[in-house]
């Protein structure tokens, strides 16, 4: 008895550190929460005996993530993206470490909070780079094409359209094609690996990526000016975390009931 009650409090324990993960979370930027998964354990002769399998308690699994739409926010700011439907924006490694990003190297995120560095290459807040069409790191010049007089328009406006194509504005209205982003998406998006910070790395469960404008497909499409945020519905997770926590209490006060019929039994 003493080791199936504790596996239940070992999955309750679990419970509970996937659900305060997620309501920890829940204002992080593409964030997709987590479901603690259990399974029954059986103990039972694999032979001719008619004796039926006998209950050995629960183990816990690889938590399953929800990849559910998140709400959008309004933030007005141009490069502040966000994905309406399927599909991963793609990251890369840190530019100093070359153009060419291997594919053990490449992240997955629905977090689409970007901006430019001083080199004018769009990054997130980590600073990796988005990567565009043939996978590489997508550029905006800080300066056009020289004008007449010789000197070069000053980049005044980014805009993003529904099918990831950037356009720069130059002074008042040059207009420039300067970019196309490309999404990512996924047979199994639930065999993707966690890294952290709302990104993920391909597996072998989750199958290769398949790469493409937004709106080919089955990929969705683009909102400039909103970003996606945690799927964390915090009502859900309260009423999770007061139910897995009288789970624990009714584990607990069955291993002490357990503990006390054993020393009267030894008492004998």
């Amino acid at each position: 008895m003493f080791s199936i009650i504790r596996t239940g409090l070992d999955a309750a324990n679990r419970d509970l550190a996937v659900i305060s993960n997620n309501i920890a979370n829940a204002g992080t930027n593409g964030f997709k929460k987590s479901e603690a998964q259990f399974e029954d354990l059986y103990h039972s002769q694999h032979n001719n005996s008619t004796e039926k399998a006998t209950g050995m308690g629960v183990k816990t699994i690889k938590p399953r993530q929800s990849f559910s739409q998140g709400s959008l926010q309004a933030t007005n700011g141009s490069l502040d993206l966000a994905i309406m439907g399927e599909g991963f924006f793609v990251l890369g490694q840190p530019l100093g470490r070359g153009l060419n990003t291997a594919p053990q190297e490449r992240a997955f995120t629905r977090d689409g909070s970007f901006q430019l560095d001083r080199e004018g290459n769009l990054v997130n807040t980590d600073g990796l780079p988005l990567l565009g069409i043939g996978q590489t790191p997508i550029n905006i010049p800080f300066l056009g094409a020289p004008t007449e007089e010789g000197n070069p328009e000053l980049l005044t406006e980014i805009s993003v359209d529904s099918e990831g194509l950037i356009s720069a504005t130059y002074g008042l209205d040059t207009i420039v094609k300067v970019g196309q982003i490309e999404l990512a998406d996924f047979v199994n998006e639930h065999g993707l690996k966690n890294i952290g910070n709302a990104r993920f790395n391909e597996t072998p469960e989750s199958g290769l990526p398949t790469f493409g404008a937004p709106k080919e497909r089955t990929i969705g499409k683009i909102q400039a000016g909103f970003l996606e945020k945690s799927n964390t519905d915090i009502t859900d997770e309260i009423i999770l975390m007061l139910r897995t926590q009288q789970a624990f209490n009714g584990c607990g006060k069955m291993l002490q009931s357990e503990i006390d019929v054993t020393k009267k039994l030894s008492a004998r």
